[in-house]
């Protein structure tokens, strides 16, 4: 089985989508199998706070595709590698990456039904299951991807707050996670 790994940036305080990054895994082994990438342009311009964060500017949108195009080539790179259904994401409150973006797309099919969400309503989401086990052991609840990375003594890769660094590095959490129950459950 594959699973696909998302994290996507977003401009403020419109909350517009920037940059989206996903990559396909074998859920098993831990394999990368493909990696996607892309920015978004939000028709607006990038704030400076956002710019500093994540390295993202004007120039990099200006001729990149807009969120219905970015969107759709998403779901052929999800369908390419027959990912299972629900994303892994890091943090999903009270709405999540997967979400957000297709209500940004908002596509239409032929009928102006809404066209439905290839990754449907529901994420896996890390973060919360690396705080639930925080929890478990009365450990101080901390959510910070890179801040996990460190106290699971796993090397972040690439540069935080970028959206194909953060979704590499949120399976990486994950498979270190789940690791830990080689049986499974019985």
């Amino acid at each position: 089985m594959n699973i696909l790994t998302l994290d996507c940036e977003y401009n403020q305080p419109s909350h517009k989508t920037i940059q989206i990054g996903a990559a396909a895994y074998k859920v098993k082994t831990g394999q990368l199998i493909d990696k996607f990438e892309t920015y978004v342009n939000p028709g607006e311009p990038i704030v400076p706070y956002i710019t500093e964060l994540t390295g993202i500017s004007d120039k990099d949108v200006q001729n990149a595709p807009t969120i219905e195009e970015a969107f759709v080539e998403l779901g052929k790179f999800h369908k390419k590698h027959k990912c299972f259904k629900n994303p892994l994401v890091w943090g999903s409150g009270t709405r999540n990456d997967s979400q957000l973006i297709h209500q940004e797309a908002n596509l239409k099919d032929m009928n102006g039904k809404e066209v439905p969400n290839f990754m449907g309503c529901r994420v896996i989401d890390v973060k919360s299951i690396f705080q639930s086990i925080q929890m478990f052991n009365n450990q101080t609840v901390r959510g910070g991807l890179k801040n996990t990375c460190e106290t699971l003594k796993i090397d972040f890769e690439g540069q935080a707050h970028t959206a194909l660094a953060d979704a590499i590095n949120t399976f990486r959490v994950w498979h270190y996670l789940i690791k830990q129950f080689p049986n499974g459950y019985k």
